[in-house]
């Protein structure tokens, strides 16, 4: 179970523009990634706004993401942003890596990124990354939105086989360990190790598959993401370039 004191704890001495990083704790919301619009949260950021349960939570595509009080961990990381940061492709691989990252350090159990936002565990999806930004003024919002499976039952409907992090994970250091990492590679920029780490545990990874989008239909041999985040498939000695982070990816 989480607790708000451990979290803030645990966040102690992260920053984002000269600011500490805060929590905003709320018992129910429609969803964490909804707050980041209104202007007395952004008056705030860097924060995390954290939730037992959402109403109306929601994945990539507005699929349905179950979020259930006591077994999951549902939050969002809100930030402001220079203009120049606001690659979403870049910013959605720096958050899954950090993720995966989080989870590795805190258990032995096997892990990898699903293109483009997923993480797995035993091949099932334990977690997912919604990421949405918004312009106010000059400035530049973003709000990292994380859902974690922690005890979900088969009996909830979802749509994908799934896994359960489980109980015994410490939560708040889960949490504070993913936003330490994501900043520090928002800072330091050293993205080419990242990507390098990224493609070396990307699900598919020198596998046939296929990628489709509302437009597009791409079958061939998964290369991995380019320093840009557009995911390479090479077909027919060609390497194709997908950029729409609203793609889905299956294996072949």
């Amino acid at each position: 179970m989480l607790s708000v004191d451990n979290l803030n704890k645990s966040l102690k001495g992260i920053y984002h523009n000269n600011k500490s990083l805060r929590v905003l704790f709320k018992n129910t919301v429609s969803s964490t990634n909804d707050f980041f619009k209104y202007k007395y949260i952004k008056d705030q950021c860097p924060l995390i706004v954290i939730a037992n349960n959402q109403r109306a939570a929601r994945g990539r595509n507005n699929k349905k993401w179950v979020c259930l009080n006591k077994k999951s961990i549902s939050f969002s990381l809100c930030l402001k942003l220079d203009s120049n940061m606001l690659d979403l492709r870049i910013l959605n691989y720096l958050s899954c890596y950090s993720l995966l990252n989080s989870f590795k350090n805190l258990s032995n159990n096997d892990f990898c990124i699903k293109w483009p936002n997923d993480i797995l565990m035993h091949n099932k999806k334990v977690s997912g990354i919604l990421m949405e930004s918004q312009s106010y003024g000059k400035n530049i919002y973003l709000s990292i939105g994380i859902g974690i499976n922690i005890d979900i039952s088969e009996s909830y409907c979802v749509n994908q086989p799934h896994s359960n992090l489980g109980n015994e994970i410490n939560q708040s250091k889960l949490i504070s360990l993913f936003c330490s990492d994501f900043l520090n590679n928002l800072v330091s920029r050293n993205f080419s190790d990242v990507i390098k780490e990224y493609n070396e545990n990307l699900f598919g990874y020198r596998r046939r598959v296929s990628v489709i989008d509302e437009k597009n239909h791409f079958e061939g041999l998964l290369v991995g993401i380019d320093e840009d985040g557009c995911l390479i498939i090479s077909r027919d000695s060609k390497e194709c370039k997908v950029n729409n982070i609203n793609s889905t990816l299956r294996l072949l």
